[in-house]
């Protein structure tokens, strides 16, 4: 028998955050992109604030933003398979010029709706049932829980700029 029991702790804590410099050929300076979440639990349906701040000291432009989410899937039994699927992908025409800074907040949701047609998907219950939605996040008591069988999930937010080339 297997049972689902899902449980997400009320915490209040700030979201992930992270940051990157990316050095171009033929250029002296870079570009520093920023991104952090608002929060760090999210529950089904519920929009993701994803804050981006992007300072470009280059001579390149920034034509687009691209947030993507990606399921992580790793079943673990005799070996571990992981599986990446990316759930919500938007692109924003947002433009940075050269040598200038960048702040703004964009909202994605992933929903089950927008991926019924993607093979490989975990679920919480079955695709024919009304109530049913991607799977929840599995939580982790501690870093050391190495011997853990079964199926556990995770998601990632990603952001990505597309920069002219000239």
């Amino acid at each position: 028998m297997i049972r689902k029991i899902q449980f997400a702790p009320a915490n209040n804590k700030a979201g992930p955050k992270a940051d990157i410099t990316k050095q171009f050929m033929m250029t002296d300076k870079p570009v520093h992109l920023e991104a952090s979440l608002e929060k760090e639990v999210y529950y089904h349906g519920d929009p993701i604030k994803v804050n981006v701040k992007i300072n470009n000291e280059t001579n390149k432009v920034v034509k687009k933003i691209k947030v993507t989410v990606e399921q992580y899937t790793s079943v673990v039994l005799y070996s571990s398979d992981t599986y990446v699927k990316p759930v919500c992908t938007e692109e924003f025409g947002e433009t940075i010029n050269a040598n200038s800074t960048f702040e703004k907040t964009f909202q994605v949701t992933p929903l089950l709706v927008n991926n019924k047609e993607k093979r490989g998907l975990a679920v919480d219950g079955r695709l024919k049932y009304e109530g049913t939605q991607l799977a929840s996040t599995t939580l982790q008591r501690g870093q050391g829980e190495k011997e853990m069988l079964g199926i556990i999930v995770s998601y990632k937010v990603k952001v990505n700029l597309m920069v002219s080339g000239g």
